[in-house]
């Protein structure tokens, strides 16, 4: 019996390098999509990574092992090739979310799936896709990938199309504009933070009076993790949790998180929780400008080791109204449907087909 159920294939990479962003976004949209398609991940078996999670959804996934911890584009695209190859059908479907695999990449799989949708963040790169999502504020949003996608691809692009798992979607509903006094605060620098910011604002957080909350999320990958779980043990009020699954819960009881700007600033803005965010990496400092323009984070930009940022004093600094509009921006700007959007855009795509 010919097989005609829509197949989708995500190829997605996680690791303690990489981080777990691309991941746990590309779950988050498999989790929409699976009431209409089947899905199949394609992962490569890097150090850290969180592969697990996808088996925990009963989604299928298929491993690439590689000795090296190097992605070669053209053996990846070969590879990839290969299972699509064995497992598709005429209505099979590809989605990319990775900064490694290039626009070569693309063209060398494109031919074998009737659609290439890319998942990005970076403004600079050309794709060869048919629908391209980039679910972040940019300060240039009028200009977006005007001239490096081809001319027929669909652009979905800002936090109208932010990624977002269930769970803060269910939060969303408890969520309340905040305000001073801070009694809870979160502290969440991503999955790996690998320059260990997560400890030097513990450190400087010990100042704060006794009766402050501090939750401390770190991922499996986090090096320091371990003295980071030793200082929550040592200090009174502070909560050590390790690749949570109620990291939504933990933000709508916050009145505050200190982090970084990555994927997790859909997720906080969803609930409406204001942040002292620094700038992780390269790719997050246009989106930490526009999200601060918006007036839903302090931005404190890229962070040095040895920058002693006195986090107490920039708190103590904070107005109330301030504060409580910095929330209400948040919850303006993500609203938690972006997930359900981008799927019933695939889904009228395929049946335009």
């Amino acid at each position: 019996m010919k097989n005609d159920k829509k197949i989708i294939f995500i190829r997605v990479d996680s690791s303690t390098k990489i981080g777990y962003g691309h991941l746990i976004r590309c779950l988050a949209l498999a989790d929409t999509l699976k009431k209409s398609f089947k899905i199949n991940f394609i992962c490569t078996n890097l150090n850290g990574n969180l592969i697990s999670q996808i088996c925990k959804k009963n989604f299928e996934v298929f491993r690439f092992n590689t000795k090296s911890q190097r992605i070669n584009v053209k053996k990846d695209a070969e590879k990839t090739i290969s299972i699509i190859k064995k497992y598709r059908n005429k209505k099979s479907l590809l989605i990319l979310d990775s900064y490694i695999l290039s626009q070569e990449w693309e063209n060398r799989v494109r031919p074998y799936v009737k659609r290439l949708i890319v998942i990005d963040d970076l403004m600079d790169r050309k794709h060869s896709c048919d629908l391209i999502i980039d679910q972040n504020l940019h300060t240039q949003m009028n200009s977006l990938y005007t001239k490096s996608v081809p001319k027929n691809c669909v652009k979905l692009l800002g936090p109208d199309y932010a990624i977002l798992r269930n769970q803060f979607i269910a939060q969303r509903k408890y969520a309340k504009i905040r305000s001073l006094p801070i009694k809870n605060i979160l502290v969440s620098f991503g999955g790996t933070d690998n320059e260990n910011h997560t400890l030097h604002a513990l450190t400087s957080l010990k100042k704060l009076n006794s009766d402050v909350n501090v939750n401390v999320v770190t991922g499996t990958a986090n090096i320091g993790k371990k003295i980071i779980k030793n200082f929550c043990k040592k200090n009174f009020n502070y909560n050590y949790f390790e690749q949570v699954e109620n990291m939504a819960k933990l933000m709508q009881v916050a009145d505050l998180c200190i982090g970084s700007s990555g994927t997790t600033t859909w997720e906080r803005c969803c609930v409406g929780l204001p942040a002292i965010a620094i700038v992780a990496s390269n790719d997050q400092k246009d989106i930490a400008s526009a999200v601060s323009k918006n007036k839903c984070i302090i931005n404190l930009g890229k962070i040095k080791k040895s920058d002693n940022v006195n986090y107490v004093r920039l708190m103590k600094n904070l107005k109330n109204s301030e504060l409580q509009n910095m929330s209400r921006n948040c919850m303006k700007l993500v609203d938690g449907k972006g997930a359900a959007r981008i799927s019933k855009y695939i889904f009228s795509m395929m049946k335009g087909d």
